[in-house]
């Protein structure tokens, strides 16, 4: 009986225990996400960075600012309206108090071809000009900082959305501030492609499928016009624009959306004019002119039977690849998914603590049963939405993260390994919790019976931290679904992911019929809790798996010697902790503090660089600029988005990639093995991923060297990979 109420006191402390440590490694892996700062982003693609006009600043008097986008050659970002597809820059701004920035004055774009399509932009350097009101209680000599978070799409063959933030500073001063001549060229060019003149005297007429935009103002030097609407589903971009000059003016034949929009009242836009800059009648001479006119109907409308909401807009061609989904269907594949997420072998260690607690109360109380399920069920759902929020909230920081975000970060993997660790050797009887403390959870447990709920809370919390870096069959469309949603539609689906994970354990308490099965509680649950150890210490072998991936050998290295440590401090608190506690207390104080500082040491080890390759498998690290040539030289590129810490992603590299058929079909048919490896956070590969709609792993994607690319099942079969190669190019 002794030994039977010990075990049992064991498991309540062990609950504890987990508890407070579940939240102190929260706490850590939100520390150990860490936030840039620069004043100049650069990326792969694009170099951004706020700039001013004059080198101070009156106060009182505006202060002439831009996003200056530098973009790599062959590569483009987007005016205020995209075009077919594509997404415009936006900045959100962080002044001092006092201070206020307008909207961005977009310099008229250039037409950018696209196949079929027709898409508005920037190539080349690009200026989002914006005027900063500044206060007239300003001191001077102060010097103000003006930061702002931009977001931006840059697309040549595949779209990246990009992000950063961007700042400077800038000092107060009482005389007229000088001109920056660092940028003082590129202003100039960008205030000369503003459209600044409004053509006044502009009518226009809607007959059919086409505008008629006409004017008095004479156009004498104009080889040919373009119109550019502010709106995206006015024109039809790639048709043809046909200008003819009249005695008087000229008149400009625009083709219009199909189906027309029936709704627009005004038609606004930018006409610009071939060549170097011309004559605009009395206006003067512009490169571009803005116009605002009502618009006549010819004939009455026409496919008025149709309204506003089933006219068709471009869709970015980002969030083209992104899932079909309704909000029911997305839910519905999450809430499968989080069912499935329980026979993930990372749940399962989890789940079998979980068990004790069932076999401890099975022929117990039947509410306090329920009540345990309860709890569960809520630790889950608490837990799921604090991450999910995070994440959200990070994303909308600017940072770039995705679903099992935290297993990108060393400290977190470590910390929760010597959580797991601790846990373990306690279940294998190294040491307990203290007599003390043993008794006071003793206590609690068995008079106000309400540690088991806590326990339950614990599990809960256990398992969505374990469980998010696996990836379901069903989660990779609903999670990337939620990429360009709003917050509280993300969240439902989160949480319905959630419920799905929590459901099987809450049923199993509601229906306590299903544990009469199990047997009695007896001294098989010393034996029982010991033998739940061995899948706790198999799950730290996974997640020092995970952690040599991040930090390679000596990092590993560094985080064995730790663990060591840490057992010899638990055996030896073990011995000491019934004759002298004081001093068990001590050993155990001084093996964590040296275990920590250890472990934190291997964790913070720099991460291997490269990729190694064999002669069974050669795999080339992952760049869109390596996509783009090899596809260039006619082969087809096979991308594997993957993680270590993803058991899915190690299960389809052991079953159909690593298979000697596929290897050998690849070769064939010239396909390059690519690998996206997310391991450790990659804003690029982040990127990637929401370009396709995903918000994790696995993902697999084929390039043909002509052609769309092409999304794989979540799950592979040899045969599956083998029929979705394309033949070679010609």
């Amino acid at each position: 009986m002794f030994r039977f109420s010990r075990a049992l006191l064991s498991l309540f402390a062990l609950r504890r225990f987990a508890t407070v440590a579940s939240m102190l490694f929260a706490l850590a892996s939100i520390a150990s996400i860490r936030t840039a700062d620069a004043q100049v982003v650069n990326t792969p693609h694009v170099q951004a960075e706020l700039i001013a006009r004059y080198s101070t600043f009156q106060p009182g008097k505006p202060i002439e600012a831009a996003l200056r986008l530098k973009i790599i050659d062959h590569w483009h970002t987007y005016w205020r309206n995209p075009g077919d597809s594509g997404l415009p820059t936006r900045i959100k701004w962080s002044l001092p108090v006092g201070f206020s920035a307008g909207e961005i004055e977009w310099p008229y774009p250039t037409k950018l071809p696209l196949g079929p399509l027709m898409n508005f932009g920037y190539e080349g350097e690009a200026l989002h000009l914006v005027t900063i009101q500044t206060p007239s209680t300003a001191s001077i000599g102060a010097k103000v900082t003006l930061s702002a978070k931009a977001d931006w799409l840059v697309c040549a063959d595949v779209c990246i959305p990009e992000d950063g933030l961007v700042g400077m500073t800038m000092v107060a001063a009482a005389t007229t501030p000088a001109i920056n001549p660092r940028w003082e060229k590129a202003f100039t060019a960008a205030h000369a492609a503003l459209p600044k003149k409004t053509l006044s005297d502009v009518r226009v007429e809607v007959s059919g499928q086409t505008a008629t935009i006409s004017s008095k103002t004479r156009v004498d030097s104009i080889a040919d016009i373009a119109f550019f609407p502010y709106r995206d589903d006015v024109i039809a971009n790639a048709g043809k624009q046909s200008l003819t000059k009249t005695p008087d003016g000229f008149r400009l034949l625009v083709p219009l959306a199909e189906p027309r929009n029936n709704d627009l009242s005004t038609l606004e836009g930018v006409l610009v004019g071939a060549g170097a800059d011309v004559q605009w009648g009395t206006l003067g001479k512009a490169k571009a002119v803005s116009i605002n006119a009502p618009i006549v109907y010819l004939g009455g409308p026409v496919g008025a039977e149709k309204s506003a909401a089933s006219v068709s807009r471009p869709v970015s061609k980002a969030s083209a690849a992104q899932p079909d989904l309704s909000l029911l269907v997305a839910i519905t594949f999450a809430f499968i998914g989080g069912l499935i997420l329980n026979l993930m072998p990372c749940v399962f260690p989890v789940l079998g603590i979980k068990i004790m607690g069932f076999v401890e109360n099975a022929h117990g109380e039947t509410l306090m049963l329920r009540k345990q399920g309860a709890a569960y069920f809520v630790g889950v759902l608490v837990s799921f939405t604090l991450l999910a929020g995070l994440m959200l909230t990070l994303r909308s920081a600017g940072q770039t993260v995705g679903w099992g975000f935290q297993m990108q970060e060393p400290l977190f993997v470590a910390g929760l390994a010597v959580l797991f660790f601790l846990m373990a050797l306690n279940l294998s009887g190294v040491f307990e919790f203290g007599m003390t403390i043993q008794s006071a959870v003793g206590e609690v447990e068995l008079r106000a019976q309400s540690n088991p709920i806590v326990g339950a809370f614990t599990s809960g919390i256990l398992a969505t931290v374990i469980a998010t870096p696996c990836m379901a069959p069903g989660l990779g469309a609903s999670v990337g679904f939620t990429l360009s949603q709003s917050a509280p539609i993300a969240m439902l689906v989160f949480l319905a992911v959630a419920a799905g994970l929590a459901l099987p354990v809450a049923m199993m308490s509601f229906f306590p019929a299903l544990l009469r099965y199990l047997p009695k509680p007896g001294v098989w649950m010393g034996t029982f809790k010991q033998a739940m150890a061995f899948p706790l210490y198999g799950t730290v072998v996974w997640l020092v798996w995970i952690l040599g991936a991040q930090t390679g050998n000596d990092g590993i290295a560094k985080f064995l010697v730790a663990l060591t440590l840490l057992s010899l401090g638990a055996w030896l608190y073990g011995r000491l902790q019934t004759r002298k506690p004081v001093a068990a207390s001590i050993v155990a104080a001084i093996s964590l503090a040296l275990s920590i500082g250890i472990a934190w040491e291997g964790a913070n080890t720099p991460a291997p660089t490269g990729i190694t390759t064999s002669a069974a498998s050669e795999w080339v690290p992952f760049s869109q600029e390596k996509i783009a040539s090899l596809r260039a030289e006619g082969k087809s590129v096979f991308i594997d988005f993957t993680a270590t810490w993803c058991i899915t992603c190690q299960v389809n590299k052991r079953v159909a990639l690593n298979d000697e058929g596929v290897i050998q079909q690849m070769k064939a048919k010239k396909v390059v093995r690519m690998k996206a490896d997310w391991t450790r956070k990659d804003a690029s590969i982040t990127a990637a991923l929401a370009a396709f709609g995903r918000n994790g792993v696995p993902l697999y994607v084929i390039y043909p060297a002509i052609g769309d690319p092409v999304v794989l099942p979540e799950l592979l079969t040899p045969k599956i990979v083998i029929d979705a190669l394309p033949n070679p190019a010609r």
